[in-house]
């Protein structure tokens, strides 16, 4: 699975880039199919994104870098993004562990119906840095070579399609931030680490048990919790769950 997500999110990356690359050599750029937005303060951008999410009427799907936080990508559009879902566009919002970090993110958890119409999800892997608005317009960040951040609107609806699929690809695979920060507490701890490890490493109960400092009954009640939170049907899988969740290095 881990291996399936990452190729997933490899060819969004590959996508964008090979279409905005290939696009904006034809006539149909200059009809506004592609338009290039260079901001060395990312301010033009935000004000991009701010434009778009504003025509939203359906929905709104936006990936973030793996390490980047809620607070750096969106500056303040976290607001915006919870208005429209008032409104009843649906938001998704993929990333990774650090949007966790921000404060107005976890209150927005917090108070999240059990079927929010703005939803979060975590992801370990890198992401190609994308939002898609209604599946007919998305803004991308991509590189022309040119100093500074960059970005691109793209309205070519091959394209949009494609990253949408992609996009509900990665996001299927992913971890609701909500089960991830109960899962990410408690796989945080020193024993749990230490039992995902033994896990990982293939050793026997009895083995792992006895160099943990544990009863082997003890050692098989942390595995099994492990692996309900984790929601992995085999000790492989478990191990596989905590690698993509940051839990655990490759």
């Amino acid at each position: 699975m881990g291996d399936e997500l990452e190729q997933t999110l490899l060819q969004m990356r590959a996508l964008v880039d090979d279409a905005v690359t290939k696009t904006r050599h034809r006539a149909g750029a200059a009809q506004g199919a592609l338009t290039v937005v260079a901001d060395p303060s990312n301010e033009r951008i935000r004000r991009s994104a701010e434009r778009l999410i504003s025509t939203a009427r359906r929905s709104v799907s936006l990936a973030l870098p793996c390490r980047v936080t809620m607070s750096e990508a969106l500056s303040g559009l976290l607001d915006m993004l919870r208005e429209i879902s008032a409104a009843g566009v649906g938001v998704r919002v993929l990333g990774g562990p650090g949007i966790l970090d921000d404060r107005n993110v976890r209150r927005h958890l917090a108070s999240l119906p059990p079927r929010p119409a703005f939803d979060v999800r975590i992801s370990a892997h890198q992401h190609q840095e994308v939002l898609i608005v209604d599946g007919r317009m998305a803004l991308t960040r991509a590189e022309f070579g040119v100093a500074g951040p960059q970005a691109v609107t793209i309205r070519v609806p091959m394209v949009l399609r494609a990253l949408d699929t992609l996009f509900t690809g990665a996001w299927s695979s992913a971890t609701p931030a909500q089960s991830y920060r109960r899962v990410s507490a408690r796989g945080r701890t020193e024993i749990a680490r230490q039992v995902l490890g033994c896990l990982t490493s293939g050793i026997t109960d009895e083995a792992a048990a006895q160099s943990l400092g544990l009863s082997v009954r003890t050692y098989r009640r942390h595995v099994a919790e492990l692996m309900q939170e984790l929601g992995a049907v085999s000790r492989f899988q478990a191990g596989v769950h905590a690698v993509e969740l940051g839990l655990l290095t490759a």
